[in-house]
Formats: structure tokens, C-alpha cells, sequence
């Protein structure tokens, strides 16, 4: 009786420690955020100021909107995991995905092939896993078939 008692009172305090772990996630990823979106904008402003952007500087901006992508499926992976947490998984297979593609995108804008060639590697292992995680692991994704 005594340990049903301790180990339900460790269950519920993990479960609010995951709670406060989720809200200071969510929390700092806003705040991340509003400074990449302050930092888009100036990098725009001084892009369009210029008459020729460098590839260096169309990097940085890429760079930019990439990690507002990111922040934001982090956000979302941890509010859907709170939801379901099979989800964790598939939010931080997405993020690698989007990180990926950003890899991908920068190596083009480089013109470097060995880095084109590991991210699109990269991005293909991803996008498999997503596939499998989708398609063969999740019980709501997969499709119901009904007898006649």
C-alpha cells in the first residue's frame, strides 16, 4: 500500500517536472523567436539597402528563416507531445528534417558538393524515417480498414 502511495506521487511529480520543462521550452523558444524575427528584418533592410547581396549575406538570411522554422516545430512537437507523446518522436525526426533541408540549401548557395552530398543524404535517411514513423509506427496515422 505504502509503495502504490510513492510510486503514484513520483508519477504525478514527474509528470508536473515534464510540465515545467515543457513551459520553459516553449517559453524560450518565443523568445527566440522575437530576436530571429528582429534579426530577419534588419538583415532584410540592410539586404535591400544594397544594391548586390553577397551569397554570404542570402546565407545568413536563409540561415535566419530557418531557425524561425525550427523554433517553431519545436514548439509545436512539444504542444502535440503534451498531447500524445508518441509525438516527441516524430516532432524532433521533423526538426531534423527542416535542419536538414536547410544544410542542403546552404551547401547551393555555396556551391560546395561534398556538403550537398551529406545533406541530401541526410535528408533522405529523414525522410525515410518520417515515412516508417508515419506510416508502420503510429497507431492514429495508419489506415482503418473495415470488414464488409
Amino acid at each position: 500500500m505504502l509503495l502504490s502511495k510513492v510510486i503514484h506521487y513520483l508519477v504525478e511529480y514527474g509528470r508536473l517536472l515534464i510540465l515545467l520543462v515543457d513551459l520553459i521550452i516553449v517559453a524560450v523558444m518565443t523568445i527566440l523567436i522575437l530576436f530571429t524575427s528582429i534579426i530577419i528584418v534588419r538583415d532584410l533592410s540592410s539586404i535591400w539597402s544594397i544594391e548586390q547581396a553577397t551569397a554570404a549575406e542570402l546565407q545568413i538570411t536563409i540561415n535566419d528563416v530557418f531557425l524561425l522554422i525550427v523554433f517553431a516545430e519545436i514548439i509545436r512537437s512539444v504542444i502535440v507531445g503534451r498531447r500524445k507523446p508518441e509525438m516527441y518522436l516524430v516532432g524532433i525526426a521533423e526538426v531534423g528534417f527542416v535542419i536538414a533541408i536547410r544544410e542542403v540549401i546552404a551547401a547551393v548557395v555555396l556551391g560546395t558538393k561534398t556538403d550537398l552530398l551529406l545533406a541530401a543524404i541526410a535528408s533522405l535517411i529523414l525522410a525515410f524515417v518520417l515515412l516508417i514513423i508515419y506510416r508502420y509506427i503510429l497507431p492514429h496515422r495508419t489506415p482503418v480498414v473495415r470488414g464488409k
